[in-house]
Order: C-alpha cells, then structure tokens, then sequence
C-alpha cells in the first residue's frame, strides 16, 4: 500500500478495498474511491428493522458492508410481504434510484444486524460534476448491470413461455 496507508487510518484502507469488489466502481483508482468513499453515507440497521418500503421513493443505492438484507415483494392476494433474495456484503441494491426518483418496487429490511454504505442520488450528481471520471465509471457500470439483469430477466420469461 505505501505511501497510502501512511496517508489513512486502517478503517478507511478498509472500507477502499471493500469497494474496490463492487462490481459498480470498477475500473476507478484506489486513489479516486476516496472520493467515493467521502460521498457515501454510513448506516447500520438491527435486525429485522426497514430499509425501506415498497411504495418509497427511491434516493439512494444501498451497498451491503455487512450482514443481510431481505428483499419483499407484497403479495397483491394475501396482503403479506414475501421474500424475493437475499442481498450480502459486496451486493448492492436499490440502483434504479440513481437514475430516477420513483416509488420502489420491493422492500428491503436487515435479516441481521446489517452496515450499509447508501450512495443518494445527489451525491452522484455531485460525484459526476466535480469528478467526472468517477461519474463516468459508475454511470457505465450502472448501465451493464441493468442491461445485464433486464437480459437474464428477458431470458427467463422467454424460456418459461
């Protein structure tokens, strides 16, 4: 690490490594996720506590650190939210809220005592004016993990057909 950890605590050379896996900041410096790291909002949830609701408006991208986090979809007919995946640490979720301020269309609660990393969406925005690099990286990222997730979604119903 050099020069690096001599520059930062411990902690935060750790939280630089742990981003360095997310599939979302690929291709951007060790040097330049400082600045990532300095837009994203720490948060720990208990178990069982709400992320957030179906039906909330989306302001922010969820990066699991660790812990769990259980997505719901409520079922129209019982009225009951029933699991739809488990997100675990270096998994994110809640990405269509940096492209857009709608209601979400899940529920995400902690299934365990659970550390977020939330990047909102004006953080990005900010990200994207005064480091247009990193904006770059991540808005390219967003756009072939969408593609990709819209793809095997596409898949999956054209085989069940």
């Amino acid at each position: 690490m050099g020069i690096f950890s001599n520059i930062y605590d411990e902690d935060t050379l750790r939280k630089i490594e742990f981003l360095r896996r997310i599939r979302l900041f690929e291709g951007i410096s060790k040097k330049s996720l400082i600045h990532v790291l300095e837009n994203l909002q720490e948060r720990t949830y208990l178990k069982g506590e709400t992320i957030f609701a179906e039906g909330d408006i989306g302001r922010a991208l969820f990066i699991v650190f660790s812990g769990k986090v259980t997505l719901t979809k409520l079922n129209q007919e019982s009225g009951k939210a029933e699991p739809l995946a488990e997100v675990n640490p270096g998994e994110f979720f809640g990405e269509m809220a940096l492209l857009e301020e709608m209601p979400r269309s899940a529920g995400a609660a902690a299934g365990e005592e659970t550390q977020v990393f939330m990047l909102f969406k004006t953080k990005l925005e900010s990200l994207l004016f005064s480091y247009p690099r990193i904006g770059v990286v991540i808005a390219s990222q967003l756009a072939k993990i969408l593609s990709a997730r819209l793809r095997a979604k596409t898949e999956k119903v054209v085989a069940e057909a």
